[in-house]
């Protein structure tokens, strides 16, 4: 009996897949150690059409499996969320890089306790590190925009605790170095791991995504991952800000999408 494995890699962009133009598994009946060759195809993920010359193949058995605890080296974080992301934001400007132990931060807002910390004092207080992801909301099925790292730093919920939210309080808004503001539910926040990260896989953020310190929120499209974090506004709005992943979030496009990022499969054939 012959055995045949195929190996399946994912484009660098994650936009094209590819998928065998024959079928990879056939009935006992039509197995033959003459089959011919796998011959690939370049398809869009997206894409919903059948190849001509695909054996559909009833009740396929195999084993699938998979690890949430692989963790994405920095080297390949700074090419899909610091050089790539600079390149189609067409972002100009780069991210401050300082000591973390050094950076200030203020939480303001409807508070009892405002107050100034750097990131030091706070991480002498509460830092943790934990495995986290972090993924495009535009990354498509098996798209290579989806990371996992080790993340280090203070958890977002500790920050905010400090300052005495008063009641009533619905809205978290971080403010970077550079005037970008990003608002976020107040439970959303409180409901979650949040990390406002000074280190990743053990390296300060430089050699991945850039900067000096970055949100990271479980479950939350990149869009959310704030950087160079230098104010924390905690206050009573009107109306609360979307939560990420849902239908109201803005223009629609950041709805909750279950994804991954294939690197590499196998197809055994038995012959």
């Amino acid at each position: 009996m012959k055995r045949r494995v195929t190996q399946v890699i994912t484009t660098a962009t994650g936009v094209t897949l590819l998928a065998p133009g024959i079928a990879l598994a056939l009935p006992p009946e039509q197995a033959s150690a003459s089959a011919p060759d796998v011959v690939w195809t370049s398809v869009e993920a997206s894409a919903q059409t059948v190849d001509a010359n695909m054996v559909a193949v009833p009740s396929v058995q195999g084993e699938f499996s998979y690890s949430q605890t692989v963790i994405t080296p920095n080297s390949r974080i700074a090419q899909v969320f610091q050089k790539a992301t600079n390149a189609l934001c067409q972002a100009s400007r780069e991210m401050t890089v300082a000591a973390p132990e050094d950076w200030t931060i203020s939480v303001s807002g409807d508070v009892d306790n405002a107050y100034e910390a750097t990131l030091g004092e706070l991480a002498a207080q509460d830092e943790q590190t934990t495995v986290m992801g972090c993924a495009c909301a535009g990354n498509p099925a098996g798209g290579a925009a989806i990371i996992n790292a080790e993340v280090t730093g203070v958890p977002l919920a500790y920050i905010i605790e400090q300052a005495q939210p008063q009641e009533g309080v619905n809205t978290v808004t971080l403010v970077s170095e550079d005037g970008y503001r990003m608002s976020l539910p107040f439970e959303y926040v409180m409901a979650r791991k949040s990390l406002l990260a000074s280190a990743i896989n053990g390296e300060g953020l430089a050699s991945s995504v850039g900067g000096t310190n970055q949100l990271w929120v479980d479950a939350a499209a990149a869009k959310y991952f704030t950087r160079n974090v230098v104010a924390i506004e905690l206050t009573v709005e009107p109306q609360e800000p979307a939560a990420p992943g849902s239908e109201d979030a803005p223009e629609g496009q950041y709805v909750n999408r279950p994804n991954a990022g294939i690197t590499a499969a196998g197809i055994v054939e038995e012959l």
